[in-house]
């Protein structure tokens, strides 16, 4: 695993070396879920409900306990956090307990998403005890875990999970039995402007539990308590509209009687995080994060400085300054979201401190590689475009000598 993720990270810097080279991380194919290892990483006791939902923010994992289907009883939203700060800067342990609150019914919190550009979270209900619930959504404030709003999707189905994609800006949510457990995108508006079809036939289960959205992937886990075939994992292909895996998941359990995999989300690119609910042999009602390495490509597109035809109208410097602007803020969020992945597993126990030291060498070397690099690009492009300028002012030289002379 070490090498893999220094091989990586190389990989990384050599292109992004070359220079102008923007990078896109993607999941890497229809066989990346294949033998899948699942690490535990936290547990606690469940308090009587069953959680149901998990999203991650930029400083917590947020969970939701559903404690009945019942308007009248509340349920529990608790944060768990991710850093190993707190909000005022003080060392804690990532994944422990950070707040919990229990001020309201959810309804059945079957699934939920994380906004960053909205700073909100999207809880996909499910049921509706309270009849003007159907077809709702119910949005939470990721710092206080206060209730909002409201937002009304349809009349003719329930919610049953919901994923966000900040590449587009959009959400896919998956339909209740009603809807033929059909996948839909919507806008940053939440109004319906894709229908991806109807899966009620594909899964290994009856039911689904919550999604994620990775991509051009649907990722979800199927309902199988109680057949007796074991967990599983679904990934869906949304530019292709099928299902394209179906695999079983191994979370090596010891000493567990029952367990229901519920929902999971995406930590860093290619860190994914699941929710379990086990009964544990000796320790009763728990619920457990698992983590997995799912396998990433990486792809690079060189951004290039093009000259525009004779006769084209060329853009003016500001405009192409917000472009090169834009381009570079494209770089560092991928640098910075490859740092975020070291970081967690910089963390883990498994990996042995000289390896640890070895990647830090390793991530600080390419850091000033690549502050070098782009300021020395930035330098050759200034000349050339000094190059530029002083080439048009021969030439517009040139041309009022020969239309003087003529």
């Amino acid at each position: 695993m070490r090498g893999k993720l220094i091989r990586g990270f190389l990989v990384l810097a050599a292109a992004l070396c070359i220079g102008g080279m923007e990078g896109r991380a993607e999941i890497a194919g229809d066989d990346a879920l294949k033998n899948l290892q699942w690490n535990q990483i936290y547990e606690e006791p469940r308090h009587g409900g069953v959680v149901q939902s998990v999203c991650a923010t930029e400083d917590y994992i947020i969970t939701l306990e559903n404690m009945a289907d019942d308007p009248e009883v509340p349920d529990i939203v608790s944060a768990y956090y991710r850093k190993d700060t707190d909000e005022s800067g003080n060392p804690v342990k990532p994944y422990t307990l950070a707040k919990r609150v229990q001020n309201r019914e959810w309804e059945h919190c079957n699934g939920m998403t994380y906004n960053p550009k909205t700073n909100e979270i999207y809880v996909a209900l499910y049921t509706h005890t309270i009849a003007e619930n159907r077809g709702c959504l119910y949005v939470m404030d990721p710092d206080t875990l206060d209730y909002k709003r409201t937002v009304k999707i349809s009349d003719d189905y329930n919610v049953l999970g919901i994923g966000y994609s900040e590449e587009k800006n959009q959400y896919v949510i998956q339909t209740n039995v009603d809807g033929g457990y059909s996948f839909k995108i919507l806008n940053e508006d939440f109004a319906v402007i894709e229908d991806l079809g109807e899966y009620a036939d594909t899964s290994e289960g009856g039911n689904f539990q919550d999604l994620e959205v990775s991509g051009d992937y649907i990722l979800n886990f199927p309902t199988t308590w109680g057949l007796g075939i074991g967990d599983f994992i679904h990934m869906y292909s949304i530019s292709r509209r099928e299902m394209v895996a179906t695999e079983q998941l191994d979370f090596q359990f010891t000493g567990i009687m029952v367990d229901e995999p519920e929902s999971l989300c995406e930590l860093a690119p290619g860190i994914f995080l699941a929710v379990v609910n086990v009964e544990a042999k000796d320790q009763g009602s728990m619920i457990r994060f698992y983590e997995t390495l799912v396998p990433y490509n990486m792809t690079f597109t060189p951004v290039r400085n093009v000259t525009a035809p004779k006769g084209v109208e060329v853009k003016d410097p500001k405009e192409k300054a917000e472009t090169d602007t834009e381009q570079s803020a494209g770089i560092l969020i991928g640098i910075s979201s490859a740092l975020e992945t070291v970081k967690i597993w910089l963390s883990k126990k498994e990996i042995q401190l000289p390896a640890k030291f070895a990647l830090v060498f390793i991530i600080m070397t390419l850091t000033f590689l690549l502050v070098f690099l782009s300021i020395y690009a930035y330098v050759l492009r200034i000349r050339r475009e000094r190059k530029r300028k002083e080439r048009d002012r021969r030439r517009r030289r040139q041309m009022a000598l020969e239309a003087g002379g003529a």
